[in-house]
């Protein structure tokens, strides 16, 4: 794990760590993995949220979804373990990422949203890419028990 220094207090990086772990398995997977270019993402989706976590312009009841996901994210107990499967396992936690900014888009700017959005993609067309893809991505198992936590612990319905 990247450590860095800032106010004399170490800490871990997890955006870069997180950047590293997925791009290591991106060169031993290869272009072969079909859905490489999307957990490729899975780094800048984190550091979207976290970004909004902190932006004022951000409602209250917004940043509260957005910090489950984040706390899922650095959860090791999650739908798709990444302890089991490395980064195949950042699969429900990118789709999860990805329903919750959608969810955003009524109470949250698209420039504010475009602001924090650290990749060169298009934020919106590869959100709506992600999401169509989930369907295939994740089987329906694990699919349907992510969409039960996003709409329970998320949503709040």
């Amino acid at each position: 794990m990247k450590k860095e220094e800032i106010g004399g207090v170490e800490h871990i990086d997890f955006y870069r760590n997180l950047r590293d772990r997925i791009h290591s398995f991106a060169k031993q997977k290869g272009k072969g993995y079909q859905y490489l270019e999307y957990l490729l993402l899975a780094p800048d989706f984190f550091y979207l949220l976290v970004r909004l976590m902190l932006d004022k312009r951000v409602p209250i009841k917004a940043k509260a979804k957005i910090g489950i996901v984040v706390i899922y994210f650095l959860s090791p107990f999650d739908i798709i373990p990444e302890a089991l499967l490395g980064p195949i396992g950042f699969a429900d936690d990118l789709v999860l990422a990805v329903w919750t900014i959608n969810s955003l888009m009524r109470s949250v700017d698209r420039e504010v949203l475009l602001e924090h959005w650290p990749a060169e993609q298009n934020l919106f067309i590869t959100m709506e890419k992600i999401m169509a893809a989930s369907d295939n991505w994740l089987n329906k198992g694990p699919y349907q028990k992510l969409k039960k936590f996003f709409r329970e612990k998320v949503l709040g319905r």
